[in-house]
């Protein structure tokens, strides 16, 4: 690895006009990152859904107690209407039936009337406070919706780059710009040696390297990133970045 370093870091010094530079590709990662965000935006639709299926049940519960507060009502404005002409019947018997029953039919009217109001209000801020309480409860599980899409979408994304030679393609975007060098090292993860070496005769050709491209493993670096080393500088390319992007849009 010394050696391969030397030889470039030869060839920047003999070109001194050349500078220097770390770049941060970004071509290919634009495309990761709206992919990250797609496949985000997907899975956090997954868990509204669930939220939301969590939060109507609340409405349902409620809506059930309504109804259920109603019924009973009605039921006990029957057992009242019977109960005041008993009442009334018997008033009658006593102070003359006109005048008794008119009496407690009224007596009882007036109690029936306030309690069916009360019933029926009783019911309103249930599901007033049930509408109240789905809201807030949505509010308040937003940010845990996205920052678990977020993790979801994380590792899916990390999964599929690791299976696939996707790394490949990230890195021909910088070769695309290398054409000519002297000597090109790639710094990865073992994960992407193979699939990198398999393409090492193809690079050479396609983009016209004098020298050596020499493949080292970097068991520090995380999968589904390189570091591309020439001697005009060095890029970074890789899944983290478009990560790291969609990180700060989303939570900074």
């Amino acid at each position: 690895m010394q050696l391969s370093y030397n030889l470039i870091k030869s060839k920047a010094a003999m070109e001194t006009s050349k500078k220097k530079i770390e770049t941060n590709y970004v071509t290919k990662v634009e495309v990761l990152e709206e992919e990250s965000q797609l496949e985000r935006k997907s899975i956090e639709d997954e868990i509204r859904k669930s939220y939301e299926n969590l939060g109507a049940n609340i409405l349902k519960k409620a809506k059930t107690e309504a109804e259920e507060l109603l019924m009973q009502t009605r039921k006990n404005v029957v057992e009242i209407e019977k109960k005041a002409y008993e009442e009334g019947y018997r008033q009658g018997k006593e102070n003359g039936f006109e005048d008794g029953y008119k009496e407690g039919s009224e007596k009882i009217k007036i109690e029936t009337e306030s309690m069916v109001k009360e019933k029926i209000e009783k019911s309103e801020k249930i599901l007033k406070y049930a509408n109240i309480e789905y809201k807030d409860y949505l509010v308040n599980k937003e940010k845990d919706i996205i920052k678990l899409a977020y993790e979801m979408a994380r590792i899916i994304a990390k999964k599929e780059l690791k299976e696939s030679d996707g790394i490949t393609s990230l890195i021909e975007d910088v070769l695309k710009d290398a054409k000519g060098e002297e000597n090109i090292i790639i710094r990865c993860n073992q994960d992407h040696i193979k699939a990198i070496e398999e393409k090492r005769d193809y690079y050479k050709k396609a983009y016209a390297i004098k020298g050596e491209i020499f493949i080292l493993e970097d068991p520090l670096m995380e999968s589904g990133n390189a570091i591309i080393e020439k001697d005009t500088g060095r890029a970074i390319v890789g899944l983290d970045i478009a990560l790291e992007k969609l990180e700060e849009a989303l939570f900074k």
